[in-house]
C-alpha cells in the first residue's frame, strides 16, 4: 500500500498539473473560437462563445487563487505550508471553492441545454437534470460557507463530508443523466435515418465524440469522489485537474466535430462530386438532433404522409 502523499506536496503537484491543463485549455479554446466563427455550429454561436469565455475566465481565476495560495503557503506562512493548506477556513480557500462551484454549474448548465435542445426543447425531459443542477449549486455554496465556519480540522472532517460528497455526486449525476438522455435520442434518430436509407453516419460519429468527452469528465468526478472518500490528499490533485478539464471537454467536442466535417468535405472534393440524396422519412414530429453541436433535422406533416428529407452527403 502506497504511503499517503503529504498535503503540501499534493497541493504543489496539483498546481503544476492545473497549470498544464489550463494552458492546454487556452490553446484549445482559441482554436474553438475560430471554429465557431467559421462554421456557426448549430446556430447558437453566441451562447457557445459566452459559455466558453465564462469557463475560461473562471478556470483562470481558480488558477490565480491557487498561485496566490502557494505563494502564501511556501513563502509567507510562519506555521508552514502544511498548516496553511490544512486551514479550510482561509478566505482564499472559500473563494477557490466558490469559483469551482460556479465553474461546475456553468459546465453543467450547457450540458442540460444540449439535452433540452436534443429532446425538441421538451422541459419535462430535463426536469430531473435541472433539479440536480439546483441541488449542486445549493450544496456547493453551502460547502463554501461551511469551510468559513470550520476553524479547526481539515477538509475530511465528518461534518464536511456529506456536503463535499453530495456536491460531487450531484454534478456527476447531472452529467450521467444528460449523457444517457442525449445518447438515447441520437441513437433512436440514427436508427430512423438508417431505416429510411437517409444515412446517419455523421450522427453516429457525433455520438461517439460526445460519449468519449462526457466519459472523460465523468471519470474524473468518479476518481474525485473515490479519493475523497478514502481521505486521501490525492483528492486535491484530482480536484484542481477537473477545473480546466471542464473547458477542455467542452472544446474537444467542437474541434473533433469540425475535424470530422473537414475530413468529409475534403473527401467529397477529392471525388469531385456533391451528391444530394433525398429519402422519405416517417416520424411523428419535427425532431432536432443536436449531436452535441452538430445538427441534423427531419420531420413529417400532421396528415401522416412522409416528407422528403434532404441529407447533404
Amino acid at each position: 500500500m502506497m504511503a499517503e502523499i503529504p498535503l503540501d506536496k499534493a497541493s504543489l503537484i496539483a498546481l503544476v498539473l492545473e497549470t498544464f491543463n489550463l494552458g492546454m485549455f487556452t490553446v484549445m479554446g482559441g482554436a474553438t473560437i475560430r471554429v465557431i466563427f467559421q462554421r456557426r455550429f448549430a446556430n447558437n454561436s453566441s451562447l457557445m462563445l459566452s459559455t466558453l469565455a465564462l469557463i475560461w475566465l473562471l478556470s483562470t481565476v481558480h488558477w490565480i487563487i491557487d498561485i496566490v495560495r502557494a505563494t502564501d503557503a511556501f513563502l509567507n506562512s510562519p506555521p508552514g505550508a502544511l498548516a496553511y493548506y490544512a486551514d479550510v477556513s482561509n478566505p482564499l480557500q472559500a473563494a477557490k471553492t466558490a469559483v469551482y462551484v460556479t465553474l461546475t454549474l456553468a459546465g453543467d448548465f450547457f450540458v442540460i441545454y444540449r439535452c433540452h435542445v436534443v429532446w425538441g426543447r421538451n422541459w419535462l425531459m430535463v426536469a430531473l437534470p435541472i433539479l440536480l443542477w439546483l441541488g449542486t449549486g445549493a450544496v456547493g455554496y453551502a460547502t463554501t460557507h461551511a469551510f468559513l465556519q470550520t476553524h479547526q480540522g481539515g477538509i475530511f472532517l465528518t461534518r464536511l463530508k456529506p456536503l463535499v460528497t453530495g456536491f460531487i455526486c450531484m454534478t456527476l449525476a447531472t452529467n450521467v443523466v444528460c449523457t444517457i438522455l442525449i445518447a438515447y435520442r441520437i441513437l433512436k434518430t440514427r436508427m430512423r435515418l438508417h431505416k429510411a436509407n437517409a444515412g446517419g453516419s455523421r450522427v453516429y460519429s457525433a455520438l461517439i465524440i460526445f460519449l468519449e468527452s462526457a466519459a472523460t469528465y465523468s471519470a474524473a468526478l468518479i476518481a474525485l469522489v473515490v479519493v475523497y472518500g478514502m481521505n486521501s490528499n490525492a483528492q486535491f490533485i484530482v480536484l484542481d485537474l477537473t477545473a480546466p478539464l471542464i473547458g477542455i471537454t467542452f472544446s474537444m467536442i467542437i474541434l473533433r466535430l469540425a475535424m470530422g466535417d473537414s475530413s468529409e468535405t475534403n473527401s467529397r472534393n477529392a471525388s469531385g462530386s456533391f451528391p444530394l440524396r433525398v429519402a422519405a422519412v416517417n416520424v411523428s414530429r419535427l425532431v432536432e438532433v443536436q449531436a452535441d453541436y452538430g445538427t441534423e433535422s427531419f420531420d413529417r406533416n400532421e396528415s401522416g404522409k412522409p416528407d422528403r428529407y434532404e441529407h447533404p452527403k
